[in-house]
């Protein structure tokens, strides 16, 4: 059987721009289906064509979206609140290919904003301009780690990732930011464009500092947020 949600409800900051008296109106109109996709590798083609709209937002969980070439790859994080249209590609005939690989790192629930959907909220339009927004603000966090994986040390590169991570789905405490992933050092490498025994190296010099802590997938991030990267947090490489 076919799961439903109201999506209003599962994502309330839909409906910032819906005003009161229309909320309810608008959250029974806006039931999308979604679908589940399992930890491990994901073929968007498998559940089917490319159902129009907006396309899919995630309500739980994450994945890796990585594009490339040969053993040479980018890689982005999304997790809730992304909005993804993973059927979609480049313009035809173009030079260059770079077929992405999807890869859920958690188990993931999917919303699906069909043409259907986009029929049912048009009558909202505010809830259209926040999911343009989504979109603006995942590129714009693409911007981000690429900008991250240019700087030099592995080091700070690990150190900006996780925190830009933490200020999206972090949980702020009494002795630092915890962040509920289950980055992999194999993981993190392919992020952060490093080979994983680098990381791993990195990942102790950074333990070591008392600046990240591991336990199973819960990350804590001690100290301040890394807002100067010319100083080196911890030793270099020698």
């Amino acid at each position: 059987m076919a799961r439903t949600t109201e999506i209003l409800r599962a994502d309330p900051d839909l409906a910032r721009e819906v005003s009161a008296r229309r909320l309810a109106l608008a959250s029974q109109a806006c039931v999308v289906g979604t679908r589940r996709v399992a930890c491990g590798g994901w073929d968007p083609c498998s559940a089917g064509a490319d159902p129009g709209g907006f396309g899919l937002l995630v309500l739980s969980g994450h994945l890796v979206r990585s594009v490339g070439q040969g053993t040479r790859f980018g890689a982005e994080l999304l997790g809730p609140g992304d909005v993804l249209r993973p059927w979609q590609r480049g313009g035809a005939g173009g030079s260059l290919s770079f077929e992405p690989r999807w890869t859920a790192i958690t188990g993931v629930e999917l919303a699906v904003l069909d043409a259907n959907f986009a029929r049912r909220a048009a009558p909202f339009p505010g809830i259209a301009v926040q999911l343009v927004d989504r979109a603006m603000q995942r590129s714009r966090h693409l911007a981000m780690a690429i900008a991250i994986v240019h700087q030099p040390r592995i080091d700070d590169r690990l150190r900006l990732l996780l925190w830009s991570y933490a200020d999206r789905w972090g949980t702020v405490g009494p002795d630092g930011v915890t962040l509920k992933l289950p980055l992999t050092h194999g993981v993190l490498a392919e992020l952060a464009a490093a080979r994983r025994p680098t990381v791993s190296t990195a990942l102790g010099r950074l333990a070591k500092a008392g600046l990240v802590e591991r336990s199973g997938e819960v990350w804590s991030l001690y100290g301040q947020p890394p807002v100067d990267v010319e100083e080196p947090a911890v030793a270099a490489i020698s």
